[in-house]
């Protein structure tokens, strides 16, 4: 819940500022995730930049509950230098669809934990503005958007329209 709390207190857009490291869809693959992250950190397992990934965390993968659990704890840890936007598969249609939601019943029995992560889905930034320079979010723009600006005036605390 605190990284929910964390998701809520921040807008649609974010900003964030250079260096940073952009990091596309990581489906559940949580080694080829920890083999990146070793790159980007010191000894101590600090990030030396600022991290930028951009949604699809889960499905598809065997260990999506473990990449959600590993970014969640560095975005509590490190909130001004990670930032996760919400992907596509971050929504209940998508998680049941495919494998995220039988994953997590198969470890926790426990249809609460699915929604507690379907709870931080939901409050996922959706875009961020690099540096002024780069608009970056999972997918395309809606063409019901017609400013960047508008990107503030969406709704994201609710199941996307599939």
């Amino acid at each position: 819940r605190d990284v929910s709390k964390i998701y809520r207190s921040e807008p649609n857009m974010l900003r964030v500022e250079e260096p940073v490291i952009i990091i596309g869809d990581i489906h559940g693959q949580f080694f080829d995730m920890i083999h990146m992250f070793e790159k980007v950190v010191d000894t101590k397992g600090i990030p030396q930049t600022n991290l930028l990934f951009l949604g699809d965390y889960v499905d598809r993968g065997i260990f999506s509950l473990e990449v959600c659990v590993f970014l969640f704890c560095l975005k509590i840890n490190f909130p001004r230098n990670v930032t996760m936007l919400r992907g596509n598969h971050e929504s209940r249609a998508m998680t049941e669809h495919f494998t995220f939601r039988s994953e997590i019943l198969q470890k926790f029995q426990d249809e609460e934990i699915y929604n507690l992560f379907i709870e931080c889905f939901e409050s996922m930034p959706i875009a961020a503005d690099v540096h002024g320079d780069y608009l970056c979010m999972h997918g395309g723009i809606s063409p019901e958007l017609h400013r960047t600006s508008d990107i503030d005036n969406v709704d994201r605390f609710k199941e996307p329209p599939l």
